[in-house]
């Protein structure tokens, strides 16, 4: 944690809505996830492969509480729980796990954001984050593997001069290319799109959503916590869990 200026990094995601940490996770930790996550990617597939989620080619496909995807390395990191909670505040929770892929012949996205306004009927009220989402991808994301691309502090305009603002290109989209071990921390306002993998090789990206303690939405597509890996989480990671269902069967 002494390696990562912690308000620093705040003040990226305040001001451009996303910082990125190189190195941050340990490289065999996301490899053991890749691995895992094959099986998985293939049984999804094999149900719902020309049904995508998230465009054509590209599916978010939720990921259990189990190891290896579930690591206490990824969920109870200190310099993480510092960045996210000198946003959010102590008492925030997770309440997403999953994963965004895109595969080879996915397309770009449409240029959105993640969450709805809080008060729509006033665009021009600027607040402060009430969720974050943290990345991590679990291969290398190479310019032609599917980049998230994102419009720097777009998180702090109005909608439509956002958009106005990136269709006449004085608001750049930029690629945020990252290698395994790197991870991100971003405003889900900020708007972003992914775009096309033209690669044989997925771009697994891990999604996990922080949130203020108010802050509630409805999920059903996040798998609930085996009960014997809720009994070694730690108090912090209990906390931050505490939204997710506990199968009492596993």
């Amino acid at each position: 944690m002494a390696d990562v200026d912690i308000q620093c990094c705040i003040q990226q995601i305040l001001n451009d809505g996303h910082c990125i940490l190189r190195g941050h996770f340990p490289v065999d930790a996301v490899e053991a996830c890749k691995e895992a996550f094959e099986p998985i990617a293939s049984a999804y597939l094999a149900e719902r492969a020309d049904n995508p989620n998230r465009g054509p080619n590209r599916h978010y496909i939720p990921l259990p509480f189990r190891p290896p995807f579930y690591n206490p390395l990824f969920f109870d990191d200190d310099t993480v729980f510092a960045i996210a909670s000198g946003i959010l505040g102590e008492e925030m929770v997770i309440d997403q796990f999953a994963s965004d892929t895109p595969f080879k012949g996915s397309v770009n996205q449409e240029i959105h954001k993640d969450v709805s306004e809080l008060f729509p009927e006033n665009p021009e009220l600027r607040l402060p984050p009430a969720l974050l989402a943290m990345n991590w991808p679990f291969v290398d994301v190479t310019p032609e593997r599917g980049p998230f691309q994102v419009a720097a502090g777009t998180h702090l305009m109005p909608p439509e001069e956002a958009i106005a603002k990136i269709d006449s290109g004085e608001i750049p989209l930029k690629s945020l290319l990252m290698q395994v071990g790197d991870l991100l921390i971003r405003d889900p306002r900020c708007l972003h799109r992914g775009s096309p993998n033209q690669t044989d090789t997925p771009r697994v990206v891990a999604v996990v959503s922080f949130m203020r303690s108010w802050y509630c939405r409805r999920r059903s597509d996040t798998h609930p916590i085996a009960r014997s890996v809720w009994e070694c989480l730690s108090e912090r990671e209990k906390r931050l869990l505490k939204r997710i269902a506990i199968d009492e069967s596993l």
